[in-house]
């Protein structure tokens, strides 16, 4: 039987899976001592950048791998199912082993800032990122991730033209300190590897200030990443089933980033990428991928530098994610 500091363990530690913006969409309902359910929050979606939320069903699908997770860990499987009404049931079944990726949930993190390339061969390491990962498109060669970076940006401008994109966009931005919900949800200035000088500059070159910044060609340059895309070991394309669900598409992703941290390695998403239609199409050209895949995202990949602080986790507190029966 699970008790209700059991419930709140399992859900914390489910609620470390990755999310995009890290708006935390899942919420968690124990119907009984062996059945729980996973919810969406209907008010936590992205209704501009994703409005047909497949993006939340990505973050729920890693969730639930997160909550499969810590169930290993105590011995503990599910019996899947995914009724019509749109949420997911888990009956659950003793005898299970621990899963070997869940020592690795607590450490995982993005890493946003600069890599570290102090001579350091990672030929190998990719090697068995590669065998793990057939789902990874690994792209190493330095001109070839130089374009990518260079690509990067411009898609990423070409995104924020759109106000409304970029209102929503702030409104999970917490760029101050003083912001109540800094250390709870969204995408602090510490986990974008931003000083508070960057941070203030952020809050003006995606507010207010865009359309003239924009208008004089500065935006791009103030707004652009390719230093720290070059500085990656590789940049790897995510691909899956084209015909996937997107629930279980967000359980590998959660798997692959796992696998990412197991080897010692990092990663920042770069989502837009993936979004938009355009650049999805050309990337999964230029790799060869066939049409029966869907390029789910790119990871720019390489080692956090030895003098990097990883920042304390932002997360809502498990109480708040749980459900009543």
């Amino acid at each position: 039987m699970l008790t209700p500091q059991d419930q709140l363990a399992l859900i914390s530690a489910a609620n470390r899976a990755p999310s995009v913006h890290n708006i935390q969409p899942t919420r968690f309902r124990f119907d009984d001592d062996r059945t729980i359910t996973l919810l969406e929050d209907p008010a936590r979606r992205l209704h501009i950048g994703d409005p047909a939320g497949k993006d939340n069903q990505k973050s729920i699908g890693a969730a639930l791998e997160g909550l499969m997770l810590a169930l290993s860990e105590r011995g503990l499987g599910a019996e899947l199912s995914k009724p019509d009404d749109g949420v997911v049931r888990l009956r659950l079944v003793t005898g299970a082993t621990a899963d070997p990726l869940a020592a690795c949930v607590e450490t995982r993190a993005s890493w946003r800032g600069m890599f570290d390339r102090t001579a350091r061969d990672e030929t190998q390491t990719l090697a068995r990122l590669a065998e793990a990962c057939p789902d990874l498109h690994i792209i190493t060669a330095p001109d070839a991730i130089a374009d990518l970076a260079r690509f990067y940006d411009k898609v990423s401008l070409e995104v924020v033209q759109d106000r409304a994109y970029r209102g929503e966009l702030l409104s999970w931005m917490r760029l101050s300190r003083g912001n109540a919900n800094y250390w709870r949800d969204g995408l602090n200035a510490e986990h974008m590897a931003l000083s508070p000088f960057e941070a203030f500059a952020a809050g003006i070159v995606l507010g207010g200030g865009f359309p003239l910044l924009n208008g004089i060609g500065v935006a791009g340059p103030l707004m652009a990443e390719s230093a720290k895309v070059r500085s990656a070991a590789c940049v790897a394309l995510f691909h899956r089933p084209a015909d996937e669900p997107e629930l279980d598409t967000g359980r590998r992703f959660h798997r692959v980033w796992l696998e990412i941290e197991r080897l010692g390695l990092c990663l920042c998403p770069m989502s837009v990428l993936g979004d938009v239609p355009h650049a999805a199409t050309r990337l999964m050209s230029e790799a060869s991928l066939p049409a029966t895949r869907k390029l789910v995202t790119a990871f720019r990949i390489g080692r956090r530098p030895a003098n990097a602080r990883k920042s304390p986790r932002a997360r809502l507190p498990a109480s708040e994610l749980l459900v009543a029966p």
